[in-house]
């Protein structure tokens, strides 16, 4: 038995032979990469030579503001909030605003999608050992006893108080690295940056122009060969979310078992191989990408159809594909 975590999403950036500008200054990339959540966060701006400085010294305090939302949102961290929230009953609006919003944010995406994106889904996590080293398959009989502790409609939510069960305990893994990526670019938003890219391990939003005053250009992994890619997107201002089967999981007798579990069955049971999902906000992606992941390819695509979500399903042992009408523009 092997576990293997692999990045989802290549991003392509180029930046030599950038065009002169008709003031003559040639925009430059200020790049810097950090670990949250468990993933790499990487942040590009493209900026002038003179606003370099205020560059850097907007992205240090982003990375230092992310790792305060990364103590918050992961139920690892013992002192966390979540956690805090896991082992009671009630979370005040008053014990952590930004934690309180992202799980009415859950709430409303587990709705969207009839709860294949379920935010209750760390019991199931837990037997299946993906929420530490040692991940395994769980006894069936174990598997039935677990599947039913998940159910997002138990939680209970109004303007400043959210009640759960005692048994029930939130994972927000499906939407907190889009959250992280959100959160980034408000930050450089309010800085008064318009071109970036910030990458949270393959939740990524592109805003404005490269380097070369081009749109982004993000290439879309193949999910049965590192080294290589399925597509290349070349997109601005928006979220490119990818979620797969190769990003977190285990091998058992020369079969494949991903993180990505059905919430209704508590098995990895899709045959998807990635989802990646184009969204105005990367949570909101997030969410989706998961989602559609452990709906199936059929019944995935046809919800992004009937949602009017632009998406991109690779999936099968030939890597058929599905994708929305507007995905590749």
């Amino acid at each position: 038995m092997t576990m293997k975590s692999s990045h989802i999403i290549r991003i392509l950036v180029f930046t030599a032979g950038i065009a002169m500008l008709s003031s003559c200054a040639r925009p430059l990339s200020v790049e810097h990469t950090e670990i949250a959540l468990g993933t790499y966060v990487k942040t590009i701006v493209v900026t002038e030579k003179h606003s370099r400085h205020n560059a850097q010294t907007t992205i240090e305090q982003l990375y230092e503001q992310l790792f305060t939302f990364e103590g918050v949102f992961d139920y690892r961290n013992e002192y966390g909030a979540l956690n805090r929230f896991n082992e009671g009953d009630i979370l005040l609006r008053s014990d952590h605003d930004a934690l309180f919003n992202l799980i009415s944010e859950s709430m409303e995406y587990a709705e969207l999608t009839d709860g294949y994106f379920d935010p209750s889904i760390l019991p199931l996590m837990r037997i299946w050992g993906f929420d530490g080293n040692a991940p395994h398959i769980p006894d069936p009989e174990v598997i039935a006893e677990t599947v039913v502790l998940v159910d997002y409609t138990r939680l209970s939510i109004d303007t400043d108080r959210i009640s759960k069960p005692a048994t029930m305990e939130l994972d927000l893994g499906g939407i907190a690295k889009g959250k992280i990526v959100d959160i980034a670019c408000g930050i450089l938003r309010n800085a008064g940056f318009t071109d970036f890219l910030v990458d949270a391990g393959g939740d990524i939003f592109v805003s404005g122009r490269n380097g070369e005053r081009k749109k982004w250009r993000v290439a879309i992994q193949d999910p049965q060969h590192r080294d290589t890619y399925s597509g290349i997107l070349e997109k601005s201002d928006c979220a490119i979310v990818t979620s797969g089967n190769y990003e977190n999981f285990f091998m058992s007798e020369g079969k494949r078992y991903s993180h990505l579990l059905n919430p209704f069955t508590g098995y990895p049971d899709s045959d998807i191989l990635s989802v990646t999902i184009i969204a105005d906000e990367a949570a909101f992606g997030d969410a989706v990408a998961t989602a559609v992941f452990t709906m199936g390819s059929s019944a995935g695509y046809g919800f992004l159809i009937d949602s009017g979500i632009e998406g991109y399903i690779i999936y099968g042992e030939q890597q058929q594909t599905h994708s929305t009408p507007r995905f590749w523009d």
